[in-house]
């Protein structure tokens, strides 16, 4: 690992506006996206970040419009769906033990294997954009991307990667 990317832990990452250790989850395994997005969707609800509709309205939005991309080393998933859906802002961010089928964003007849699903739920459309394309940038660092792949702990994982973004500043 990369000693210069790793940025130690600080109150940076405990206090972001969006990331927080309670919706940040490290080698997970899932059995499909369903089997995903029913899970943290429970956890969401129960937490307060999402109304009832999350669910039907996520797993539609997928479908219709799917989120993964083809980023390397491994490809990443950015779901998200409309403000409507969403209480509390949040971003949450899931690493996987084994890559997940996911279809490509803007390539629906394309299967990637993400590796990485950042769920977004933000409560305005203009949040959700600058988050989405401040994300992209920053997931399609591969030296970043690696880094995130190999380390161990969450605090650690989330200050690494909020030091990449400047959400808070954008948002």
């Amino acid at each position: 690992m990369r000693a210069d990317i790793v940025d130690t832990p600080n109150e940076n990452a405990q206090g972001s506006k969006y990331f927080t250790p309670q919706l940040t989850f490290l080698d997970k395994h899932y059995n499909n996206s369903t089997d995903f997005f029913s899970s943290i969707f429970l956890l969401l609800k129960e937490k307060g970040y999402v109304r009832e509709s999350f669910l039907d309205a996520i797993l539609a939005r997928e479908k219709a419009y799917p989120t993964g991309l083809p980023t390397l080393p491994v490809a990443i998933a950015l779901p998200h769906t409309d403000p409507q859906h969403v209480i509390r802002p949040f971003i949450s961010v899931t690493r996987l033990s084994q890559p997940l089928a996911w279809q490509e964003m803007g390539n629906d007849d394309n299967t990637l294997y993400v590796q990485f699903i950042v769920l977004l739920g933000f409560i305005d459309h203009s949040s959700h954009l600058t988050a989405l394309q401040n994300l992209m940038d920053c997931l399609a660092d591969e030296q970043v991307v690696q880094t995130l792949r190999e380390i161990e702990d969450v605090d650690t994982f989330l200050c690494t990667l909020t030091s990449r973004l400047q959400l808070d500043k954008d948002l």
